[in-house]
């Protein structure tokens, strides 16, 4: 969660701007009425609206009244605000994957995906992972690693993932429909980022290179990587 921390007080701070934004004017509305109300310099008028200085007078007390309403409203709920970040984590979640840069985008968390995330995670690599099994990625949320919790054939999950600014695409799901989809989408939506697409059928390589994958990994083929270090031009080592 470290790794995230500015981009979430970021979000926070953007998420709270109106509460930050009506203390702001608050303070800034009694410096104005201190100065001209009591005639007052105005940084005594500023010390005054911010609660530094004190006055015997009945407008003072009227405005540290109506001031102590008012900022323990905002504070209550900017808390609240925060609260329910946490009572809903995969929302959170949601929007710390859409303040992703230069990164990386797994769709699927299948065998293949959990070793590309864990291996992210070790090295500290941005990413988001997108899948719609909220039971299988459950621990990654509780973390607060970016995830988006959904059907990555919707449009609002590439959006959502950053699809836009991702350097690498890679496709892990076991539903062929999910992959030629996903890689169609992608690409249209991001010409330079490298796709990769994990494909149990291999005739559907050509189709899914002709959609913007630029690289397939068939069943086959990665067979065949195994085994062809133990083949010679004899035959078969054993």
């Amino acid at each position: 969660m470290r790794r995230f921390f500015w981009i979430r007080l970021i979000l926070f701070l953007w998420q709270s701007r109106w509460g930050f934004a009506l203390i702001g004017l608050w303070f800034a509305l009694g410096t104005v009425v201190f100065h001209l109300w009591e005639h007052l310099p105005l940084g005594e008028s500023f010390l005054n609206a911010i609660y530094f200085r004190s006055r015997p007078d009945s407008f003072w007390v009227l405005y540290s009244f109506w001031g102590q309403c008012v900022l323990f409203g905002i504070i209550i709920s900017i808390f609240l605000l925060e609260a329910f970040e946490r009572y809903n984590p995969q929302e959170g979640c949601r929007m710390l994957a859409k303040e992703m840069q230069n990164h990386v985008i797994i769709v699927g968390y299948t065998h293949l995906g959990m070793r590309i995330v864990e291996h992210l995670r070790r090295w500290k690599q941005p990413y988001v992972l997108i899948d719609k099994d909220a039971a299988a990625v459950d621990d990654l949320i509780r973390d607060g690693e970016p995830i988006i919790v959904d059907d990555a054939r919707q449009e609002s999950s590439l959006s959502d993932a950053g699809i836009e600014h991702a350097k690498l695409l890679i496709v892990t799901s076991n539903n062929i429909e999910t992959a030629l989809l996903v890689t169609k989408r992608a690409r249209d939506r991001n010409k330079k980022t490298h796709i990769i697409v994990r494909c149990y059928l291999d005739e559907f390589t050509e189709i899914l290179e002709s959609l913007g994958a630029n690289e397939v990994i068939s069943s086959s083929k990665s067979a065949f990587s195994g085994i062809s270090s133990r083949l010679d031009s004899r035959g078969p080592v054993c």
